[in-house]
Order: C-alpha cells, then structure tokens, then sequence
C-alpha cells in the first residue's frame, strides 16, 4: 500500500471540474475560486484545474501565497514576474510588463494561473492580479480559506459576474468511502469507512492522515479480504500538528474546560468539575472547538471533533487525567446520578482513574451499556464485577460480550461455569441459551446447543421452560430444519413479551423457509415493535436482527425493492451502533436478493463484505454463506479462478447448519464455469432432494431451477410441488420457468419469461426469452423468434456483464440480404415505398416484399422499429 503517502486521487468532485472546464471556456470569464475551511481539499483541486487546462492548450503556472510573501510588495508574484523588472518600477510599467509578458507567453490562450491560499496575498499582488483579469491576460484559480481576512481586491473577486465561485463542503460518507477505495486500491469494510469518515469528519487532508498513521502502526490491514482497522488510531506528531493550530488563543479557562471534555466526553454545564456560568458556556461556544446538543430539556457540551479530543488528551498527563476524572466522577455524583446513563459514566470514569467503583454503580453501568449494545464496555465492565465475587449476572454479562465480539471460546468457557445454588432461574436461562446461542453461531456446534438447552429444561423448575422452548425452536432452526422449529414453537403460546421475541427469532425464518412467507413476514415486523419497548434485553439478540429476519422473508416472497430498503437501512444501523453479527446477515440478505435477480457484481461487493466482516470476527458459519454467495458471482461474471478460490476457503471451515442446503450453489457454479455443467447439476439436484427432505422449501426452489437453468430435465415436477405448498410469487415462477423448459414450449417460455421481468428477475427473465427465441425458431416462426431474442438482448444488458448457459449460445438471427438491409435502410430513412423503388429502380410491391422479409428477420412489424432493430444488427 505505498501510495497512501502519494498524492491521492480526487473523488467526487466531477461537478466541480466541468464547472471549471466552463468557466475557462467562456471569453469573458476572469477566475476560478475555490472557498472552503482548511483540508477540505482545496489545493487538490485546484491542482488538478490546473491539470485540466494544461491539457486543454492553456499555459499554466502556480505561485503560493504566505505571511512571508506578504511581507514584500508582490512577493507572492515574484516568480512569474518579468525578471528584468526593478525594485523601484511604477506600478503602470509594472502591469505594463507583466501583462506583455502574459500574453506572449500565452501563445492565444490565457495564462491560467494557480494561487493557493490567495487570502494571505499582499495587497500589491492582489491589485495586479485583479487588473490582469480584468484585460483578460490571465485567468485565476485560487484556494481562499474560509473565514479569514481578504485584501478587499481577493475579496472583491467573487462578486464580479465573470467570476465562479465554488464553496467545497467535506465529503460525505459515500465521498469517503470512494476515496478511501480509490487511494487503497481495494475494498474498504463498511465499518472501517465509518470510522475514518467520523473520526474526519469527512475532512480529506484529516483522512489522508489517519490513513498513514493506521497503516504506519499496522491497524489499517486487508488481511480479512477488505482494509479494516482494529484498535484505537493513535495520533501521530504531525495529526497534532495539524490541529494544534486550532488550539492557539484561546483563553486558560477555556482550554481547561476542553480538557475535561476531552478526557470525559460530553457534559453538562453544571457537571464540570468546576461549574460553567454563561460567560464560560459562551466563550466554549465562541472558540468553535465544541458543539452544543440540546435533548428535551438535557443541555450538553461536547468537542466538536473527535480528533480534537485525541489531541488534548495527548498533552495531558497521566497523572492529570486521573484527577479531571475523579472531579468529574465526584461532580455527577453531587448531582445524584438521575439519569440511566450516569452509572455508565462514573463508573467509567473511575475505572480510568484506577479506581475500583461500587459493585452496585459497575452493576447498574454494566447493564446500561448492555442496553446501549456496547459489547466492549459491558465485557470490561463485567470483568470488574465478576473479579469482585462470583456474581451469577456477571457471568451472564461477560459471557454475552465475549460471544459478541467474536471470542467464542473464551465464552464458552465463562458460560459453561456452574452458577450458584441461589442463582435466580432467569438468570440460569439465559446462561443456557447465550452458551446454545455462542455453541451454534460461534463455535458452528448446533449437537452441543441442542444438549445444553435440552438439559436446562430438564433442571430447571416449568416456569422457566418457554424460554428454552423458545431457544430449542432457534437451534433447530438455524441448524436447518424449520419444520421441526415450527412444530416446536407453534406449541408455544407465551405472554410473556420476552419469550414472545424469542420465539419470533425463529419462528419469523421458519415460517420464510418452508413457504408461508406472509406469515413471516408479519411475524418479524411485529416482534420488532414489542421488542424496542422492551426493559431489559440482556441474553436477547440485537432488535435489528428481526428486520434481517423480515428482509429474509420478504426475499423468499419474492418482494425484492422491499427487502433491499430493509436490508440497507438495517446495514447502516448495524455500522454505526458496531454489531458486526448485524452487519454480515444484511450484507447476506442483500447479496441473496443481488444474486437472485442477475446483479452479480453488487451481489459480489456485498458478499464480499459479509466474508470481510465474517473473517475479522470469527464469525465461521456465516462466512461459509458469504463465501458460497462470492463464488456463484465470480463465477457467473467470469472470474473462475476467483470462484475456485472461495469454494477452496469454504472448504476449510467447519460445516454450518442454517442455510446448509444453498451453501452448494457456490461450488456447483464455480464447476460450470470451470467447465463441468453435468458435475453442477449432480450438486444441485442431489441438495435439493436433501433441502425438500428437511423442509427447505424456498432453499429447494432455488437448486432445482439452477438446475434446470444448467440444462437438467424433469424439474418441473418437484418444483410444481414445491409451489403448491408455498404462498410466494417468487417460487410459482420458478415452477412457470421449469414446466416450460420440460415442454420447449415457445408460448409459454415467453410467459415465463414475463412473470419473471415482472418480478425484477431480469437474469432469468432473459434466459427463458432465449429459451423462448430457439423454440420459436425451430418451429420456423422466424418474426417470433427474431422479437424474443432482441428482447432478451435488452434484459440481459441489464446484467452488466453476466454470463450465463442460458445467455451463452451463438448468433442464430437471420441474416439481412442485401437488398433487404438497403431497402431498411432507406425506409428507416423515412422514404415511402413509391420513393424507394423508384430510387432502386424496382416496384413498389417489391420493395414491400423485402420490408416484409426484414421485419420478419428483425422481429418488428412497423417502419418506426427499424431504427432500433437496424442498430442491435
């Protein structure tokens, strides 16, 4: 990754480029200014306006203004100054000379002239510059920061009409993300873009170094398949430097104040150590180093940039920090800890500070960040509570952590750990179902599970046996049979909301798999509701694991636009809150909905991000899942050796239960593309018999119509089956597809054909319209044939590169004669038929008798196609 300390590339600043290339082409136009707060990317992009116009014939040249410059009448000019030019010249021989001097050196074109940071100019410079444009001898662009001191020639330059300005914001998220692409030559994991574009606030120069510096320290790796960060980013001397700048002038009282907030994070006014008046609150405000929040009626302070507060800290001693710390502990304490989040802080606080807290302020803490998701603070947290005795709720707690961020192990062997005798059974529950939960998704053991559940049950009093139930129907479930979990969970009719969310965790999919989509559906949308009012969620799973159960379902009904806005807002979620479990099920929601409808490269980018994710923390079982989906992809665009590559991953893991039956697909793809189609129908008809004898219905659908789609025969009859015994649309057209395959029927491979567009499935949709065109060919509808296949060229162009055995066949259109591509030709042209035959000298009934032939070879029936039909010939 050397170029991370090159230049980097300029990223989404395209509209800003053809502003300049217009600017420069219009005769009257003076100057080009760029407007933005330091970092933000101005002199990169004037750099490249530079660029633009060397490339366009312009004479180019670049010149930088500073205090030093300014301090020498056109200092800043001096080096494109004539340079013969006396000390002591009047200013009339002075822009005499230069203007000369321009304008030879311009050979007809204009001087296009760079001066950066054009706000420290002297005024001499800025004078000159002014008069030059204003004869049209030179053309500016200039980097201005915004807020500071203009000489009023530079500040006057904007209001002229022939000038542009440009007002350049930091980038957004997607900005960052395309940058951070483009400058690492690689995939960038969704977390790790967020956590750059936040800590940068978008800010490119700040981007550029917290990319070195993660990359210098080794925390910037692509080892897991995608560039992700682990760890804290320490700031380096020169990201200090930076920012220190901002830090000059400010007031004693108002750097103390930064200080504690950067140590303590936001406060309150009343909650500083040493307490804010309104002179202190507005001179905070005034420095433009915080931001101010206001929620109901709780007013809170906070450093406006995250790296500000890595700054500050950066300055202070140990030894100091320790003591904003205990003031700060001691402050919010004063105040009586009210609100829920206050336990989390002091206790926080004072285990930053070396101190041991209360057990009941760590418990009370510990629990806070469990409801705040935050796995990292609940495990140190727990660690702390546990140390102090054997306390049953810690155990629970730590356990819980551990599983979440990926140390399953080690969670195993916290869980496993008998609890006391007087341990409440709520408390014994949810032991036993986070230790099932950690054995099936992170030590991919779904035996265990079971047996750890199913001996709970058999010890612990019947009250405590619908939570368990609730957990037995999850593990049969995700170890792939849904209609045991069924037949387990519709016993279960709790009404207790908690056993409720549990059961709907699995009942949700259960239903989605064996085809009553609908129901699914409805399931998990309503689980979600009651599961945010929830008070106290620890042992459940994240509330965004109902939307991937919904965007799951709606998948396998076939609602395709539906499940894509779910999945993408639950991704966005899942990154911002840090529930990496989270962020791969979306990111395999989305590559299932990608793959089934022909978009394979973004089916590719999301699977690749779910096996990213899955690698970086240990999630085995899911990676499995990615790593099927990225191989199908490879393959279908190309990529075989790609594709073999993730089939001989997979091939490393351990088996994974959920799912198990479309794990094939990867590799059975991979092997048609390798070249072995009748390999990959024998893995695809042999897992589908497998997934119909588990009840896998949707996940059967799916192999025998890839089957089908790979040349198999005799499908038709268990995909029949399978869509009698399913509600969704999605399933029925693989049927429609499958019985028109059987009969190479032309007539109804075009409906098939239809109901699959309808769908979205545009892969497929192309696939039976080629089925379609050959059929129709062979029983010499030529016109027919003609129409279908152009119509499958359209939706396969949808595909964007896909390769298929279905869309892989040679071109059998009928060519055109001669006379019949001259006569189309003329007609599309607009000539009638009298005016053609008396151009070719023929009558004009032959010269309808060779329209005729050319509409029948194109598949048209009007003059007004031809020119579409003539352009795909």
């Amino acid at each position: 990754m050397g170029q991370v300390t090159d230049a980097w590339p300029l990223a989404q600043r395209t509209t800003e480029l053809e502003a300049f290339r217009t600017a420069l082409s219009r005769p009257d136009s003076t100057s080009f200014l760029l407007y933005g707060r330091a970092g933000v990317g101005k002199s990169r992009l004037a750099d490249e306006c530079r660029t633009v116009a060397a490339t366009l014939g312009h004479p180019v040249a670049r010149v930088v203004a500073s205090h030093a410059a300014a301090s020498l009448p056109l200092g800043a000019l001096a080096p494109v100054l004539p340079m013969d030019l006396g000390s002591l010249a009047a200013p009339a021989e002075i822009f005499a000379r230069t203007r000369a001097l321009f304008e030879e050196s311009s050979d007809g074109a204009r001087l296009v002239l760079l001066v950066d940071d054009a706000h420290l100019l002297d005024n001499s410079s800025a004078v000159l510059l002014t008069q030059l444009q204003d004869v049209g001898a030179v053309f500016v662009v200039a980097t201005i920061r915004d807020g500071e001191a203009l000489p009023d020639a530079v500040a006057g330059w904007w209001r002229n009409e022939a000038a542009t300005r440009i007002d350049l914001e930091d980038l957004d998220r997607t900005a960052t993300g395309d940058l951070l692409a483009l400058a690492l030559d690689g995939r960038v994991g969704s977390t790790t873009v967020q956590r750059l574009h936040s800590a940068s606030g978008g800010n490119p120069l700040l981007l550029r170094e917290l990319v070195v510096q993660a990359h210098e320290s080794g925390q910037l790796t692509d080892a897991s398949g995608a560039w992700q960060i682990a760890g804290l980013i320490p700031v380096s001397r020169r990201l200090s430097d930076l920012l220190a700048t901002r830090l000059k002038g400010i007031s004693a009282e108002v750097r103390a104040a930064l200080d504690v907030l950067a140590v303590c994070g936001a406060l309150g006014p009343a909650e500083f150590p040493t307490p804010l008046g309104v002179d202190g609150t507005e001179a905070l405000e005034a420095s433009g180093l915080v931001r101010v929040t206001v929620e109901g009626h709780r007013y809170q302070l906070a450093i406006a940039h995250p790296l500000f507060s890595e700054v500050l800290r950066s300055d202070l001693s140990e030894l100091k920090q320790r003591t904003i710390l205990l003031a700060a502990a001691e402050s919010v304490e004063a105040l009586g800890t009210r609100r829920r989040e206050d336990a989390r802080r002091v206790a926080t606080w004072r285990l930053d500070a070396g101190g041991v807290p209360d057990a009941d302020l760590v418990h009370q803490a510990a629990r806070v960040a469990r409801f705040a998701h935050d796995y990292v603070q609940v495990e140190r947290l727990a660690r702390v509570l546990r140390d102090a005795g054997p306390v049953a709720e810690a155990t629970v707690l730590l356990g819980e952590a551990l599983y979440e961020l990926g140390s399953f192990d080690e969670s195993e062997a916290v869980l496993s750990v008998v609890l006391p005798d007087h341990t409440p059974s709520p408390l014994l529950v949810q032991q036993a179902t986070l230790r099932a939960k950690n054995l099936q998704w992170g030590l991919c053991n779904w035996p265990a599970a079971l047996a750890v559940v199913q001996e709970a049950r058999a010890t612990l009093d019947a009250a405590s046996t619908e939570e368990l139930t609730a957990e037995e129907g999850s593990v049969r479930m995700f170890s792939g049979r849904p209609q045991e979990a069924i037949d387990v969970l519709e016993a279960l009719d709790p009404t207790a909301p908690r056993v409720r969310i549990l059961k709907a965790l699995a009942f949700g999919p259960s239903l989605a798999s064996v085809g009553r989509t609908s129901e699914a559906i409805a399931t998990s949308a309503a689980a979600f509701e009651e599961h945010l009012k929830l008070a106290d969620p620890l042992g459940l799973a994240h509330p965004g694991t109902h939307l991937v159960n919904q965007a799951f379902s709606l998948v396998e009904a076939g609602r395709f636009a539906d499940s894509d806005a779910l999945a993408l807002a639950g991704h966005e979620v899942a990154v911002n809150d840090h529930i990496p479990i989270a962020q791969i099920w979306f990111s395999l929601v989305l590559a299932r909905s990608m793959s089934l409808r022909g978009r394979y490269r973004e089916a590719l980018r999301w699977a690749q991000e779910g096996a990213s994710t899955g690698r970086l923390h240990g999630f085995r079982g899911p990676l499995r899942i990615a790593l099927s989906a990225q191989a199908a992809a490879d393959a279908v665009l190309g990529n075989v050796s790609a594709a073999q590559a993730a089939v001989a991953e997979m091939d490393q893991l351990p088996p994974f239960g959920f799912l198990h039956h479309e794990q094939i697909i990867g590799p059975a793809w991979a092997a048609s593309a390798s070249g072995d189609p009748a390999r990959a129908r024998a893995m695809l008809t042999a897992e589908a018999t497998a997934a119909v004898e588990s009840v896998n219905r949707g996940t059967a659908s799916w192999l025998w119509h890839d089957a089908a789609r790979l040349g198999a025969k005799g499908t038709s009859t268990p995909l029949l089956d399978l869509a009698t015994r399913s509600d969704s649309p999605l399933l029925a057209a693989r049927a429609q597809h499958a019985v028109a395959l059987d009969a190479d029927d032309a007539e109804a491979l075009a409906e098939a054909s239809a109901t699959l567009e309808a769908l979205g499935l545009f892969l497929l949709a192309a696939e039976a319209a080629w089925s379609a065109s050959d059929a129709a060919r062979r029983e010499g509808r030529q016109r027919e044939a003609a129409g279908l296949a152009r119509r499958a060229s359209e939706l396969a162009h949808q595909c964007n590169g896909v390769q298929t055995p279905g869309l892989d066949r040679p071109d059998t259109a009928v060519p055109l004669t001669a006379r019949e591509r001259e006569v189309a030709t003329l007609a599309m042209q607009g000539l009638s038929s009298p005016e053609i035959g008396e151009r070719l000298f023929v009558a004009v009934r032959t010269v309808d008798n060779h329209l005729q032939k050319a509409y029948a070879k194109l598949g048209i029936n009007r003059r007004d196609q031809l020119a579409e039909a003539m352009q795909s010939r």
